[in-house]
C-alpha cells in the first residue's frame, strides 16, 4: 500500500515538473496592437470594369449586372433607373440615375440624379444630389443639393443647397442656401449665406459677413461692407452705403432732431440710417397765432450725410402733408423741401445745425393754408385748380 502511494506521488510530481518546463520553454507571443492589425490589412482599390453601354430596366436588371458598383459606362440608358460606379458620358433614365462614385458628363432624369462626385451636368424634374463636390451645374424643378465644395451653378424653381465652399451662381424661385459663397445668389424668395463675397439679389436677403451688395425688399447682414439697397436694411455693422426707406445700422445714425422754420415753429424728426445716408420721419406744428388756425405737418425725407471731424453737412429732401385744425384730416396741401444744413457736433449725441431751404407748396381742390401769403419773397403759379408757391427759407435746430 505504501508502495502504491509513493508511485502515484512520483507520477504527479513528474507531471507538474513537465508542465512548468513547458510553460518556461514556450512563452505566449504578444497580440498585435489594433493599429498594427489595421495597417496589416491593405485597402484594396476598386477594380473597375469598363462596359461602354449599359441598358437597364431597374437596378440590377441591366447589362451591368447585380454588381454594378465597380462598372464604368460611357452611355447608361434606363427605362426606370440606372446604376453604375461611374459614368463618363451620358446617363439617362425615366425615374433616376445613381452613380456610386462619379458622374462625368451629363445625367438626365425625370425624377432624380445622384452621384458621389459630379463633373458636368445634372438635370432633373425632381432632385439633383452630389454626395461630395461638384464642378459643373445642376438644374431642377424641385431641389439641387451639393454636400461638398461647389464650383459652378445651381438653377432651380425650388431650392438650392450647397453645404461646402461655393463659387459661382445660385438662382432659385424659392430658396438659396450656402455657408461660404463667392458669386451671386438670386431668388424671388429667400437667399441665405453665412459669408458672401459678391451679391444677393432676392426679395429677402440674409447674410453673415457680406462684402459686396444686397439688393432686395429686405436686406439683413451681421457685418456689411458695400451696398444695401432695399425698403428695409438691417446691419449690425456697416462700411459703405445703406439706401432704403428704413435703414437700421448698429454703427450708423440714430438721432432725434428738433428745429424751427418759417412754416412751422416746432418740428421734430427721427433720423436714422447708415454712415452716409439717412431717413427722416418728421412731424411739425404751428400754434394758432394772430387768428390763424393751428397747422400740422407730417412727412418723410431722405438725405446724405458728410461727416468732417466735429462738423457735418446734410442735404435732405422732404415731403410733408399740411393739415389745418386736426392732426389727422384729409389734406390737399403737399410741401416739398430741399434743405442744406451744416452742423457742429462736439459730442456723439449732441449737435447744433442751421441752413437754408427751398420750399414748394402744392395745393389742389381748395385754398392754401393760412399764413402762406406772408412769404412775399416767393412766387405763386396757377394751373386750373392747382396752386404752386415757391419760396426760400431758413432752418435752425439741435440734434441729440
Amino acid at each position: 500500500m505504501k508502495r502504491s502511494v509513493s508511485v502515484c506521488a512520483g507520477v504527479m510530481a513528474a507531471m507538474v515538473s513537465f508542465s512548468a518546463g513547458a510553460q518556461e520553454s514556450a512563452p505566449e507571443a504578444p497580440l498585435p496592437a489594433p493599429a498594427e492589425a489595421a495597417q496589416s490589412v491593405p485597402v484594396q482599390p476598386v477594380q473597375e470594369v469598363y462596359k461602354p453601354v449599359n441598358l437597364s430596366i431597374l437596378g440590377g436588371l441591366s447589362t451591368n449586372g447585380f454588381s454594378s458598383g465597380n462598372v464604368v459606362n460611357s452611355l447608361s440608358l434606363g427605362l426606370l433607373t440606372t446604376n453604375a460606379g461611374r459614368v463618363d458620358g451620358l446617363a439617362m433614365a425615366m425615374v433616376g440615375n445613381w452613380m456610386d462614385r462619379e458622374s462625368s458628363g451629363a445625367a438626365l432624369a425625370m425624377g432624380a440624379n445622384y452621384a458621389g462626385q459630379v463633373r458636368g451636368a445634372q438635370m432633373a424634374l425632381g432632385v439633383n444630389v452630389a454626395g461630395g463636390s461638384m464642378r459643373g451645374w445642376q438644374a431642377s424643378l424641385a431641389a439641387n443639393v451639393v454636400a461638398g465644395e461647389m464650383v459652378g451653378a445651381q438653377l432651380s424653381t425650388g431650392v438650392n443647397i450647397a453645404a461646402g465652399e461655393t463659387r459661382g451662381l445660385q438662382a432659385a424661385v424659392g430658396l438659396n442656401i450656402a455657408p461660404d459663397m463667392v458669386g451671386v445668389q438670386t431668388s424671388s424668395g429667400l437667399s441665405i449665406a453665412s459669408r458672401l463675397e459678391g451679391a444677393q439679389i432676392s426679395i429677402l436677403n440674409i447674410g453673415g459677413d457680406v462684402s459686396g451688395a444686397q439688393v432686395g425688399i429686405v436686406n439683413i447682414a451681421r457685418r456689411m461692407k458695400g451696398l444695401q439697397l432695399g425698403i428695409l436694411n438691417v446691419a449690425g455693422e456697416a462700411e459703405g452705403v445703406n439706401l432704403g426707406v428704413l435703414s437700421i445700422v448698429g454703427n450708423g445714425q440714430h438721432h432725434v432732431q428738433a428745429w424751427v422754420s418759417e412754416m412751422a415753429m416746432a418740428n421734430v424728426a427721427l433720423k436714422f440710417g447708415g454712415k452716409y445716408f439717412h431717413t427722416l420721419l418728421t412731424v411739425g406744428m404751428r400754434p394758432p397765432l394772430d387768428g390763424e388756425p393751428r397747422l400740422w405737418s407730417s412727412g418723410i425725407g431722405f438725405g446724405g450725410h458728410i461727416p468732417v471731424g466735429f462738423f457735418f453737412f446734410d442735404l435732405d429732401a422732404l415731403a410733408s402733408s399740411l393739415h389745418e385744425g386736426a392732426f389727422i384730416d384729409s389734406s390737399h396741401n403737399l410741401l416739398g423741401q430741399l434743405r442744406l444744413v451744416a452742423g457742429f457736433q462736439p459730442f456723439k449725441h449732441f449737435a447744433i445745425f442751421g441752413g437754408v431751404t427751398a420750399n414748394t407748396l402744392v395745393t389742389w381742390e381748395g385754398e392754401a393754408p393760412s399764413g402762406t401769403d406772408r412769404f412775399k419773397q416767393g412766387r405763386v403759379f396757377y394751373s386750373d385748380d392747382v396752386r404752386v408757391q415757391v419760396w426760400p427759407g431758413l432752418v435752425a435746430g439741435i440734434q441729440i
